[in-house]
């Protein structure tokens, strides 16, 4: 042994007792798992290197690489003739920011041609970012949550560590350790990249460094987010933004106030907003919310949360979940933080700033938004400043695009704002690919359920208050909310939408309003039709889509849980919703949970049971049943079709299918009518290639396959059954889930063309329609809620405008042409006959009583 072996070995042998005493005391969760390093050259010798100098990590480091099929980090290694005693480093030493010598040595070996290639493997340890593994340790968890405060303190954050944390980080945290081995980074391309640009030997050494030194940083804010910390900061540097400058030097002009005062009113609209994040908050309410997700809960079922660990690695993620409930902000984050990334910044309506709790939610992330920033340029200016901010350093932000919470269960229209200002922003500057990541949230009970049923019927909505938060978690208590179901949809990457519609530069998107609105539109449709495409089919929204379509919200039990299944089989097969996740339970088991969530009461019958929904529990369904009406859309149609005509041609069925379908595909954010065949692009009825639609033919293949209908193959012809039979019955349930969107637009047309073209503005038809439903509601069609929403028909109106049936000109009247007047009656046909009389009788009384209205008389409210 050399001398200088005999000096390191005291060392070796410490080393070695931390390497065993660490080895037996915790358990890392490795990634890649299992553990590989891709092949490279023979010649080529692997290092591993660590952020900084770390004695407990270089040692974990040491026993992962032991027990692992790859090069071991702390073996001697042969670079160029010259032996180096160990494969590992740190990039930097804590006391000084020169870039360590051993990387700088092996620059140089590459560089001199004694080496082929040197390739480094960048290596994350982190110590308390593993939550879900402590529940592999029972005892331990329940001792480390006694020491719950210093547990905290103890965990990953972006402040330097002292000893002292990192001996506590090893004792709280045995089992909740994660080690990231990165792909190698080869030094020759970097040499040869540097040489290229003709740099010289110091900045070959410094890009190096730098490119590790960048790779630490996002895997480091994957795993626990930027450096927020320093909220004042932040704010500095959004009150210097040029464009805010000249917001108020623009309410100076208007003798708004000195410069000075406006300065200060400024200052106080950015701290109004401005979140001030806490990772020892963000830390703590992990903690608590998952306890309350087991107290409340049956269980969360997570879809696509896989894809978000690389995801984040390179990419800013704005995630922009649907609104259910204000548990959606909370449940979010939750599991986000759950997956080992960091925990989102959230836009929330400033009704939230709270006394107490505003400040709370601020610190674990909320920035706040007042409702209506109309007129105020400064604070729009401020606003999207910050969110720029935030977005340019990296930071993964979240916002409802709906705007509010959903009343009705339906997803609700876009707003434009806060994706109009990501936009902006990733034009203005970015440094990393922009990724939309759209998140459905579904539940089987809201803790909202009853206020939303009050302010369908009229009531006015609940102002936000302590007092509603502290009844709220009293309601908590002993409660029972079922499942809750949460897919992350498939990303929706900016860059590539922005090239699709030519959007190059800031410049160009301030100057074109055009180029604006296509590029909005065709954003929020994304994001919309990806969230319902990544619906939860639970229980509740099975059995609530059956029982709703009987005219007395009941139903033999046997009869309801075969159809729920049905049901459950033609939904999958539609595949309008790709990444649709359905329930495995069988029909009765889901009637069993629907019974347990107290929305069905059972009558016992000698000739079987029969299971209802009293006129409350079925309003409170119809919520559960819009979450996934989108998913019946297409069989809907279908349904409504056949059992309308008895008999019909394929070719027609699905060219009739295929005009509904466009009337619902804004409405409920289907994915479009794709021709399977590009050259079939002539009018849909001159071309069977035309009607081919995959999701229309797997529909229509499932429900003659389920024997919902019959084909004659030989005339290739479309039937119903025998009236009065069970299969006629399940049929007309089929038509019903879908009929009171096709009875608005239905309603619409009829109001729109019992008038000369131009007769009337778009308001007065829409508002005429939602007095119209109200009153049809009550007589024919089962009263639920939605029915008459104003939302609803207004997004009823957009539907016929996307087709081309109606139009409005520049003074707000409604046009149309003599095509129309036929298409009402087409719609009208497909209803049943009371309801198309009652529809057509309740337009004329509309129309007539707007006719004969005094002069002066209000216009309808």
């Amino acid at each position: 042994m050399t001398i200088r072996g005999l000096l390191y070995a005291p060392q070796r042998a410490f080393h070695a007792l931390v390497r065993i005493t660490l080895a037996a005391w915790v358990k890392v969760q490795c990634f890649p798992e299992p553990l590989r390093i891709a092949d490279g050259p023979s010649d080529a010798p692997v290092f591993y290197v660590l952020p900084r100098p770390s004695l407990t990590d270089g040692a974990l480091l040491d026993h992962l690489t032991r027990h692992s099929p790859v090069p071991r980090s702390h073996q001697v290694v042969d670079v160029g003739g010259r032996l180096e005693l160990r494969a590992c480093f740190a990039l930097y030493d804590d006391r000084h920011r020169e870039a360590s010598p051993r990387l700088a040595r092996l620059t140089a070996d590459v560089l001199a041609g004694r080496v082929t290639d040197v390739r480094v493997v960048p290596v994350s340890i982190y110590w308390g970012r593993a939550p879900d593994r402590e529940a592999a340790d029972p005892e331990w968890a329940t001792f480390s949550r006694g020491m719950r405060w210093l547990r905290i303190w103890a965990a990953e954050g972006w402040g330097g560590r002292s000893r002292l944390r990192k001996l506590l980080a090893i004792v709280f945290f045995r089992t909740a350790v994660v080690a990231k081995f990165a792909d190698a980074v080869s030094l020759a391309a970097v040499v040869r990249s540097a040489q290229l640009e003709g740099l010289d030997d110091s900045l070959m050494l410094r890009r190096a460094a730098r490119l590790l030194r960048t790779h630490f940083r996002n895997e480091r804010e994957a795993a626990i987010g930027p450096d927020l910390s320093h909220r004042r900061t932040l704010i500095g540097t959004v009150l210097r933004e040029p464009r805010v400058r000249a917001a108020m030097l623009a309410e100076v002009d208007a003798n708004k106030g000195n410069l000075e005062k406006i300065e200060k009113r400024a200052e106080r609209i950015a701290r109004e907003i401005a979140a001030d994040y806490s990772y020892v908050v963000v830390r703590l309410g992990e903690r608590i919310l998952g306890r309350l997700w087991n107290r409340i809960y049956d269980g969360l079922t997570v879809r696509g949360a896989e894809r978000l660990q690389a995801l984040a690695r390179d990419n800013t993620l704005v995630y922009v979940p649907c609104h259910r409930s204000h548990i959606d902000y909370l449940l979010l984050s939750y599991l986000v933080y759950d997956v080992g990334l960091t925990a989102p910044h959230i836009a929330a309506g400033a009704n939230l700033n709270l006394p107490v709790i505003g400040s709370i939610l601020r610190r674990g992330g909320a920035f706040f938004l007042r409702r209506s920033i109309k007129g105020d340029e400064l604070y729009s200016e401020i606003f999207a400043a910050y969110v720029h901010e935030v977005l340019r350093r990296g930071f993964p932000m979240e916002y409802f695009v709906e705007g509010g919470r959903s009343r009705t269960g339906r997803l609700l229209p876009p707003k434009a704002g806060l994706i109009s200002m990501t936009v902006q922003s990733f034009l203005r500057e970015h440094s990393r690919p922009l990724l939309f990541v759209p998140v459905y949230i579904g539940y089987e009970k809201l803790i909202e359920g009853g206020s939303y049923t009050e302010e369908l019927s009229g009531a006015s909505k609940r102002k936000e208050s302590i007092g509603g938060v502290l009844g709220a978690i009293r309601d908590l208590r002993g409660a029972y909310y079922g499942q809750v179901g949460v897919s992350f949809a498939r990303p929706i990457s900016l860059a590539e939408v922005l090239e699709a519609e030519g959007a190059r530069d800031i410049t160009q998107w301030v100057a074109d309003k055009g180029l604006r609105r296509r590029t909005l539109t065709e954003v929020s449709r994304l994001i919309a039709e990806r969230i319902n495409g990544a619906a939860h089919l639970n229980p509740v929204a099975l059995v609530a889509t059956a029982l709703l379509a009987t005219p007395r919200h009941a139903m033999d039990a046997a009869q309801l849980a075969d159809i729920v299944e049905r049901l459950r089989r033609v939904a999958l097969a539609s595949d309008v919703a790709p990444e649709l996740v359905a329930t495995e339970l069988s029909g009765a088991e889901m009637i069993a949970h629907a019974e347990r969530l107290a929305y069905l009461s059972r009558r016992t019958h000698p000739l079987g049971d029969v299971v209802l929904a009293d006129e409350n529990a079925a309003v409170t369904l119809t919520y559960f049943r819009n979450n996934v009406l989108h998913c019946f859309a297409l069989p809907g149609v279908i349904a409504c079709l056949v059992a309308q005509h008895g008999v019909i041609g394929r070719q027609k069925l699905a060219r009739l299918a295929r005009q509904l379908y466009a009337l619902l595909e804004t409405e409920l954010y289907l994915p479009p009518w794709r021709l399977e065949d590009d050259a079939a692009t002539a009018p849909v009825a001159e071309s069977a290639a035309a009607m081919t639609f995959a999701p229309f033919e797997r529909t229509l293949g499932r429900l003659i396959d389920d024997g919902w209908l019959s084909l004659s193959s030989e005339a290739d012809v479309i039937s119903a059954a025998p009236a009065g039979s069970e299969a006629a019955m399940r049929l007309a349930w089929l038509a019903a889930t879908i009929r009171s969107s096709l009875t608005r637009h239905a309603l619409l047309l009829a109001l729109a063309v019992g008038a000369p073209s131009g007769s009337h503005k778009r308001s007065s038809i829409e508002t005429l329609g939602q007095q119209a439903a109200q009153h049809l509601a009550m007589t024919h069609v089962f009263n639920a809620p939605e029915f008459s929403d104003r939302t609803q028909f207004r997004a009823a109106f957009d539907a016929l405008m996307r087709v081309g049936w109606l139009s409005v000109d520049d003074n707000e009247r409604v046009q149309f042409d003599s095509t129309v007047r036929a298409r009402a009656d087409e719609a009208s046909f497909l209803l049943p006959p009371d309801t198309r009389a009652a529809v057509l009788r309740a337009a004329e009384q509309q129309l007539t009583t707007q006719l004969v209205a005094p002069p002066g008389s209000p216009p309808p409210a």
